[in-house]
C-alpha cells in the first residue's frame, strides 16, 4: 500500500474535455543496429545455450553521441507529459506546451542531423578499424551501406486528437455507442490519473521546500537551493494548461501559493525572519489541505510515456 491522492468526486471527462487543453503526442526516434549475434565460444565449462554473446560492429564516438541525444531528446520533449496512460507509445501534452515542445522538436532535429552526418563521414575509416578488431569474427555482409545507414534514422513527432465513436457512428450506431462507452470510462480515469499525479507532483514541492525552510537539529537554517523554489513555481506558473480534469481543489490551493511566493527568492527569505515564517505558515496551510486529500490505497498504475522506437 502507497498513499496517494484520494479520488474525491470528479465528473466524467468526455474526449472533448481533455483535448481541449491537451493533445496527443506520438515520438519516434530510429536509429541503425550496431550489433550482432555472435558464436564465438565462452571460455568456461559451463552449458554454452545459457549465454548470449554479442559484437559490435563499429565501436565509435560519434554514434554514441547520437544514442546520447537520443536519451535527451526523450527526456526533455516528454518532461511536459501529463499523468495518465492515454496508450502505447502515446502520452498527453498540455496545449499550452505545444510552441515550446515543438521547438525544442527543431532544435533537436538540427543537432541530430549534424551528428548522423558526423558518423557518416567517419563510416568507412570505422568500418576498417572494426575489420582489424574482429579479424576472423568480420563479416562485410553485415555492414550495411552509406545510404542505408542514413536512411535508417529517422525522428518523427506527431501530435493529434481523435474522435472514434464520431467516425464509427457513419457506419454503425450500435458500435459507435458502445465504443462511446467505453472511451467515457477511459476519459474517466484518464481524468483521475491526471488530477491525482498532479497534486502528488505539487505535494511533494510544497514538503521539499518546507523541509528546506527548517532548521537542522542544532537550530541552523538549511541550505536552501533556487532550485526548491523554481521547480514549486514553475509547477504553479503551468498548473492552468495542465489542470485538464478541472480539478478546482488543486486551483485553488495553486492560487494561494501563486500569490504567497510571487517574488520570493532564497536570499529575501535568508535575509527577512518574518518573511521566512508568512511564507513558511502558508506553505504549511497548503501541505495540511494536500494532506486531508491523501488517503492509502493500491497504487495506480501510471505510465507517463512510452517510448516508441
Amino acid at each position: 500500500m502507497t498513499a496517494v491522492m484520494s479520488t474525491s468526486a470528479i465528473r466524467d471527462l468526455t474526449a472533448e474535455d481533455v483535448f481541449a487543453k491537451a493533445v496527443c503526442m506520438t515520438l519516434s526516434l530510429h536509429k541503425i543496429g550496431l550489433q550482432r549475434k555472435s558464436a564465438v565460444k565462452l571460455k568456461s565449462e559451463a552449458d554454452q545455450r545459457m549465454f548470449r554473446t554479442t559484437k559490435r560492429l563499429i565501436d565509435c564516438p560519434e554514434y554514441r553521441a547520437i544514442h546520447r541525444l537520443d536519451s535527451q531528446i526523450r527526456r526533455d520533449l516528454h518532461q511536459f507529459d501529463l499523468p495518465g496512460d492515454i496508450g502505447r507509445g502515446m502520452a498527453l501534452v498540455p496545449a499550452s506546451a505545444l510552441q515550446r515542445v515543438s521547438r525544442l522538436a527543431d532544435d533537436f532535429r538540427v543537432r541530430r542531423a549534424a551528428l548522423i552526418d558526423d558518423f557518416c563521414r567517419v563510416y568507412p575509416e570505422r568500418k576498417e578499424d572494426a575489420r582489424q578488431k574482429l579479424m576472423e569474427e568480420f563479416k562485410e555482409e553485415e555492414y550495411p551501406s552509406l545510404t542505408e545507414i542514413r536512411e535508417s534514422f529517422k525522428f518523427e513527432i506527431q501530435f493529434m486528437t481523435f474522435d472514434l465513436p464520431g467516425v464509427l457512428s457513419v457506419v454503425d450506431e450500435t458500435m459507435a455507442e458502445r465504443e462511446r462507452e467505453k472511451m467515457a470510462e477511459k476519459f474517466k480515469t484518464i481524468g483521475e490519473d491526471i488530477r491525482d499525479g498532479l497534486r502528488e507532483l505539487m505535494q511533494g514541492l510544497v514538503a521539499h521546500l518546507l523541509d528546506r525552510l527548517s532548521g537542522t537539529e542544532d537550530g541552523k537554517p538549511k541550505k536552501l537551493m533556487p532550485s526548491a523554489i523554481t521547480n514549486l513555481m514553475g509547477f504553479l506558473n503551468e498548473f492552468d494548461g495542465q489542470n485538464v480534469s478541472k480539478d478546482a481543489e488543486l486551483e485553488k490551493l495553486v492560487a494561494q501559493l501563486k500569490n504567497t511566493l510571487q517574488g520570493v527568492t532564497p536570499k529575501s527569505l535568508k535575509k527577512d525572519d518574518n518573511y521566512r515564517a508568512i511564507v513558511t505558515t502558508s506553505l504549511q496551510s497548503v501541505k495540511a489541505q494536500l494532506d486531508t486529500l491523501m488517503v492509502d490505497k493500491p497504487t495506480r498504475r501510471i505510465l507517463v510515456s512510452t517510448e516508441h522506437d
